[in-house]
Formats: C-alpha cells, structure tokens, sequence
C-alpha cells in the first residue's frame, strides 16, 4: 500500500474469489459497494468468464487500512488482485468509481487489461457530485441511524423503477446488515472527491465500452459521454430507463450488452 522506493503506486491485496470457466474477466465495484454488487449478472458473466470478483478496501471481506487512499491505490489494489489470482492479463469491467480505477489500470498497465467496460463513470466530480459529497459527509458525521446514513448514501444512484420494484429496498436491507465504518465513507468520499481522470483517458489503449442509464442522477450521462470521447475509439451504450446501477436495475440488458462486445 501507498508507494513504494520507487515512487510507484503499491497495492493491498483485497479479498476476492473466482467464479466461472473461459477467458479471465475482473469486475470492480463502485463506491461503498462489494463483489456482492455483481449478483444479479454473475450467472450470465461467469457462463463463458471465468470472473476475479474482489472487495475493495474497508468493503465486506477485505479491511480499511486506516488511511487516506486515491483511485490510483484502488487500481494497484486490482492489480495486486489479479496477481494473487493468476490473472496476467484480462477484460475488466468496472462500475462508477471501479470504472474510473478500470480506467486508470488500463492507462497505466495496458499489459494487464485486454479490453475495457466502463459502466457509469465520471471524468471528475462537477458542481452536482461535490454538492453530493458535501451531503454524504454530512450524513457520514451525524449522529443519524445507520439505515437512514445508507438510504441518503444511495437515494440518487437508482431510476424511479429500481425503488418500485424493490431493487433499492432490498440493497439498503444488506447495507444496514453490514454497515460500512463511518470514517470509511469518508475516505471513500475524499477519493471521490479527488478523482481527475482527465490525465490518463487519451493513454487508453485497450478496445473500451462506456455504459450509462439514461437515468443517471448521480454521475449523469453526459459525464458518460466526456470519457466515451476521451478514450480512443471507445463505443458508448445509453440503456434505457436505468440510474447509475445497470448492472442492478437492468441486468439482463446490461449483461447482454457487456459480453456481446467482450464476445466480438
């Protein structure tokens, strides 16, 4: 963790297991969120994947070392990862802030990424994401009730649908269940806050898909579509209907979408 002697950004090692038989894939959850995010694809994923799904610092399995941490140290912590698992080189998938780190990894180490899905990112917070962030460190400091901390913490990451058909209910459940530590959201909040991807999109090599809910109103489509013209030749999928979690809210269409370019 942190650098190493030469300067070189080093990685923990998170908790992770595979799942599946075929071509090596990654996935990186968002913000607070655990390999558990990926529950309602892995079935169609790890058909034809062999999935390295893993718990990104201070989530489930894996601790909080105790200190500040950058999207950069979440891709060393991927990268670390896929060594601990064998994964020399694979397709990465990536959600919100793990889009951002997939797209770090894949700047930093083209070896290592094959091809690319970035699945509602963000270049950098903008006006309405720091607002967002003031209101999260707000919730995170009160003295409120871990529920209503964990609605606050997702209560614009999901379209209309996702709170009609119990999607949003049922990941609040599981949050409450396993909270996550107070002074970690606020570390995760401080990443967020300090995310710029704008130096590394253009180093991109790997073949990339960008996708984004038409419904997004957290990170918002147009942030979607800053990145999909930043990376080289990267193709941009609009689905529609969904916020910020496609993968949750629409997991057919996102799954159907995801392997048909990684299948290509």
């Amino acid at each position: 963790m942190g650098r190493n002697a030469n300067g070189e950004v080093s990685g923990l090692t998170p908790a992770y297991e595979i799942v599946g038989r075929g071509p090596e894939l990654v996935l990186i959850p968002g913000t607070f969120a655990d390999r558990r995010t990926w529950s309602r694809v892995l079935g169609r994923l790890s058909a034809r994947f062999r999935c390295l799904l893993l718990d990104p610092r201070g989530t489930n399995e894996t601790p909080d070392p105790g200190t500040a941490f950058t999207a950069d140290d979440l891709a060393a912590d991927v990268a670390s990862a896929m060594d601990a698992a064998g994964f020399e080189r694979a397709h990465v998938v990536g959600h919100s802030l793990g889009a951002s780190v997939a797209i770090i990894l894949a700047a930093r180490r083209p070896d290592r990424v094959r091809s690319l899905v970035a699945c509602s990112p963000s270049v950098a917070p903008d006006a309405y994401l720091n607002a967002v962030f003031e209101l999260w460190s707000a919730l995170s400091d009160s003295k409120l009730p871990d529920h209503a901390v964990n609605l606050g913490l997702i209560l614009n990451a999901f379209g209309r649908g996702a709170f009609e058909n119990g999607t949003v209910r049922a990941i609040v459940d599981e949050m409450d269940r396993h909270p996550i530590a107070r002074a970690t959201i606020k570390r995760y909040i401080e990443c967020d806050r300090g995310l710029d991807l704008n130096p590394v999109m253009r180093n991109v090599d790997a073949s990339t898909l960008v996708v984004v809910g038409s419904e997004d109103a957290l990170t918002g489509v147009e942030q979607a579509r800053a990145v999909g013209a930043s990376v080289p030749g990267a193709r941009l999928e609009v689905i529609e209907g969904a916020g910020h979690g496609p993968h949750l809210e629409t997991p057919m269409t996102f799954a159907r979408i995801v392997m048909s370019f990684l299948l290509s």
